[in-house]
């Protein structure tokens, strides 16, 4: 059963579910608003850190490989 479907819904035509426009609107409109917050959010200063170690490791690697 989809997460679209009511328990009631008992047709099972392969069809996909099917959203008002304005229910596509509204999610449309969480959707933007939850990415717009995770991109001002920033990266971690942890992950930063990992990301530096990494471009060293493959630095040296580099290196050592010539």
């Amino acid at each position: 059963m989809s997460m679209f479907q009511s328990d009631q819904d008992s047709s099972d035509n392969g069809a996909g579910p099917t959203v008002p426009d304005s229910g596509r609107a509204v999610i449309t409109r969480k959707l933007r608003e939850l990415y717009d917050a995770v991109q001002e959010e920033g990266i971690p200063d942890k992950f930063l850190d990992l990301l530096e170690k990494l471009d060293e490791a493959e630095r040296k690697s580099k290196a050592s490989g010539e």
